[in-house]
């Protein structure tokens, strides 16, 4: 076997024989890496799931997060790497850090690639797990979707 210089995807340390792959979590695109500190953490949205990678393996599935060196497509769910949508919050795919519900919409649930939409007779603020805290006031009227606040009153 002849050797070269340290291809893409791995790193290859002084008296090296053969190199070794980057480690799960991480990547690289480049040649001639001598360290495993010089391979790069999996960015935020992506995950990387085997060693030796040259890309990112793909992005982040639908209702999870992925933050920065993340090996799973579906976090677990520790802090520092990821894991299941937040309630209050939506994560379509490709998700690195959880996006709140807009105004007119909550979520009650974990894991949600979307946002379900204020039923009619309530408002609901950005960011909320539950509506019925959120009862439409007097003198308004609120359709599905209703994003009305008591700040959005008439001052009179």
């Amino acid at each position: 076997m002849a050797g070269g210089p340290c291809p893409p995807g791995y790193f290859c340390p002084v008296g090296t024989a053969v190199p070794l792959p980057c480690p799960v979590g991480t990547f690289s695109d480049r040649m001639f890496l001598s360290m495993a500190s010089e391979c790069l953490s999996c960015p935020s949205g992506q995950f990387c799931g085997a060693s030796g990678l040259t890309a990112p393996s793909g992005p982040c599935s639908p209702g999870y997060f992925c933050l920065e060196g993340v090996s799973s497509p579906i976090p677990a769910g520790h802090s520092e790497h990821g894991g299941p949508c937040p309630r209050g919050h939506f994560c379509p795919s490709g998700t690195s850090h959880p996006q709140p519900c807009p105004a007119g919409s909550y979520s009650n649930l974990t894991g949600q690639t979307s946002c379900f939409p204020c039923p009619a007779g309530y408002y609901c603020p950005e960011n909320i797990t539950t509506y019925s805290g959120h009862p439409c006031p007097a003198g308004f009227y609120c359709p599905r979707g209703e994003c009305l606040g008591h700040s959005s009153q008439r001052q009179g």
